[in-house]
């Protein structure tokens, strides 16, 4: 994880931010995870035991990043979701993973397919020149949410897509990066 604590906001949707995860999110992602385990690769309740094992991992991981999906709602932000990259220097590319939407709130000037393209063009910002790209099981419904935001099928394996990003779509999103406080 990078050691750098950021938000990522977009003038388009003053509702939407991508803020780092931290020690205080564990226990959401955790939750999120499990009751979508369906989507995973690892397809089994995830214990708080295990989830803090992930997250003292993760945090040693200077190029895997994860953000909760915030958006703005009755005077304050509310986490809706999550998603994440990291760059995968043995498959030379920028892996997206656990993109999950817990909570869907109306209104939202926002889809969550903009959330994912906004944390991507802040990924290729970092990792130019790599492909962006996702691990999806076959069987996943969201194979063809990807199709539709521009991700194509590279190859098949066992039981699961590996999809790239056609990084054109990236090249209009106008997004910010802040330190958070």
């Amino acid at each position: 994880m990078s050691q750098q604590k950021i938000l990522i906001t977009v003038p388009a949707h003053t509702d939407l931010r991508l803020r780092s995860i931290d020690q205080n999110d564990i226990e959401n992602l955790r939750n999120w995870k499990n009751a979508n385990k369906q989507s995973f690769f690892l397809n089994q309740d995830i214990t708080p035991e295990q989830q803090a094992d992930w997250y003292r991992n993760f945090s040693k991981r200077e190029h895997d990043h994860m953000f909760i999906v915030e958006q703005w709602h009755e005077d304050d932000w509310q986490s809706i979701g999550c998603m994440g990259f990291r760059k995968l220097e043995e498959e030379g590319c920028v892996d997206a993973y656990n993109i999950i939407r817990a909570v869907k709130i109306s209104p939202a000037s926002f889809t969550m397919s903009e959330a994912f393209l906004l944390m991507l063009a802040y990924a290729a910002k970092l990792y130019p020149g790599l492909p962006l790209e996702v691990k999806v099981l076959s069987h996943n419904p969201a194979v063809a949410w990807y199709q539709k935001n521009q991700f194509s099928i590279r190859n098949t394996t066992d039981n699961y897509h590996r999809m790239e990003l056609d990084q054109t779509i990236l090249n209009n999103i106008n997004w910010t990066v802040n330190n958070q406080p």
